[in-house]
Parts: C-alpha cells; structure tokens; sequence
C-alpha cells in the first residue's frame, strides 16, 4: 500500500532513465511534472514507508507521508518481451517468461523491475543488447568471454551467457545492483556470469597469467563522464580484436567519445531517440576493416 511520497529534481535530458530506474514500484506510481520554460523535472513516486526508505538511500530526494485515500494511481500498462534481432527475449513479467521460455524464436531471459538499472526497455540497454547480438555472432561456437562495466541488473551479463559466452564478469559500485545480478542469475539458471562489487574509476582488471585479464567483448553502459574517465582501463581490457560496445551516450556526444577512444576502430553506432550505443573494435596486426555506421530510428528496433 503506497502510504508515502518520494520526490526529487532532476534534469529533463535524464527523464527516460528514470522511468527505467523506478519502473520497479509500478509504472502507475510514478508522476513525474514538467515545469514550463524549464529543463527540470520533479519525480512523485508514491510507494510504501520501507521501499521509501531504499529509494531515498539509492537515489536522495525526500520523503513524506501522504494520504493515500485521496489518490488514485493509473491502471497499470500491459507489457510485452523486448525482442532483440531474432536472437533474445527479455520478460519482465515472471509468469509469462516461465509460460512462454521454451517457445518462441530467440533465448529468453528474464529481468524483474528493481532497483538496479537495466530492464531492457529503456534505449540505452536496448542498444547495447542488439550489438552485443551481433559481436556474439561471429563468436558462435568459440571459447569467449565477457565483461560487463556498470552491470546494473545483470542484463547484458547473462544475456552473454545465453548467447555463448563461457566467461562473464559483471561489476558495478554498488552492492544492491552486483546483488541483484546474483539473484537475476539464479532466476535465470545462468550460473557462469560472475559479479563483483567495483568502482570502474578504480578498478583493476583481475591477473591471468600475471598480466590482466582480457576479454572478447567489453560492454559499458555508463555516463559519458565515466566512460571518458576509465578510457585507458576500458581499453586495455579488451583483447587483440576484441569488441567494445558503449551505451549511456547523448547523440550530441558521440563525436567526442570517438576522440576518446580514437585508438580503437569505430565499427558502427545505433541511435535511438537521443541516445545513442557504439560498437568498436580493437586491430589486429595486419587486419582488414569494414567500417559501417548504423543509424536505427525510435520505430524501427528489430523484433524476432
């Protein structure tokens, strides 16, 4: 029962992201106001005294008592799987996944709403799942691996391991998001995908045979300021002809992150609304290129 009121600003460039982060309370108990002539927003989530709690630590804001007898919340929206290129399934609804997970083209995974981020809805997570598709196909059949830079709920994790991945790192700085990508793997059955408790600004890629471990395909879906910030790291954890694929980008950023990272090859770049996912990928010696940018608008997601 929603018996209290959190709120806070924010700015209206992050309104998408949001209504992914708190999409866990029930879309219908989020409102969030628009104010004329400005670029905030305010979020209203009306929710229960405990879960008001955890949302103020996660996220600040305020909270305070309401008097739920004088609101109604909007009946709440019917949902259906995020299909990925033919090749994913991504629930959010648990009965459906466990009725509908044998049937149907492409794996299916299932990610719950919670307080971590990446349900698949919002673009930035929906991009990054369609290139990690296609970096995956290539793959098909191989010993390879992949590590997950702000995992959030895992999503991109175990979506690698249904898509072949045999070793797969998840980190993220905090504990609520590494311990719901523990608890994501288990629903899912996906027990390769190891997660980790790491800042990305400070974090060191663990040791293999006393140099640092390296991977076929790197994911980061973070703020453009961290994944500027962790460049050099970013890159180093990528193997000789390995994949990057980035997400958490404004399209008015992307010239600046191919600066950033200038000494991989730009492969391609999805957009979507505002944002944008790039994908690159990192030489070999005496390697050929094929360069492609792809530009997806808001109606035109691929769909199994």
């Amino acid at each position: 029962m929603s018996t209290h009121l959190w709120s806070r600003l924010s700015s209206a460039k992050w309104e998408d992201a949001w209504v992914e982060r708190l999409r866990f309370a029930g879309e219908q108990n989020l409102v969030i106001r628009k104010f004329p002539a400005s670029r905030s927003i305010r979020l209203d989530l009306y929710i229960d005294a405990a879960t008001a709690k955890k949302v103020k630590q996660a996220f600040g804001g305020t909270v305070r008592p309401f008097d739920s007898s004088k609101w109604t919340p909007p009946a709440p929206k019917k949902t259906t799987p995020l299909r990925i290129s033919g090749a994913l399934r991504v629930y959010g609804d648990e009965e459906r996944f466990t009725k509908e997970r044998a049937s149907g083209r492409g794996k299916a995974l299932f990610i719950p709403s919670g307080l971590a981020f990446g349900t698949g809805d919002h673009a930035t997570t929906a991009r990054c799942l369609q290139l990690l598709v296609e970096a995956a196909k290539p793959l098909a059949g191989k010993e390879w691996s992949l590590l997950d830079l702000g995992c959030g709920s895992g999503i991109l994790a175990l979506a690698g391991e249904l898509l072949g991945a045999r070793k797969i790192l998840g980190c993220d700085f905090d504990e609520r998001c590494v311990k719901t990508s523990k608890e994501n793997a288990t629903l899912n059955d996906l027990p390769r995908s190891r997660f980790v408790k790491a800042d990305v600004l400070r974090w060191k890629p663990p040791q293999s045979g006393g140099k640092p471990s390296t991977y076929d395909i790197v994911a980061a879906n973070l703020y453009s300021t961290i994944l500027t910030a962790a460049a050099p790291m970013i890159i180093e954890t990528i193997r000789s002809g390995g994949v990057l694929i980035l997400s958490g980008i404004l399209s008015v950023e992307e010239s600046a992150l191919k600066k950033t990272f200038s000494s991989l090859r730009h492969q391609q770049t999805l957009r979507r609304g505002k944002w944008s996912a790039m994908m690159f990928r990192k030489k070999k010696e005496g390697e050929g290129w094929k360069v492609k940018e792809l530009n997806v608008g808001r109606n035109n997601m691929p769909q199994a």
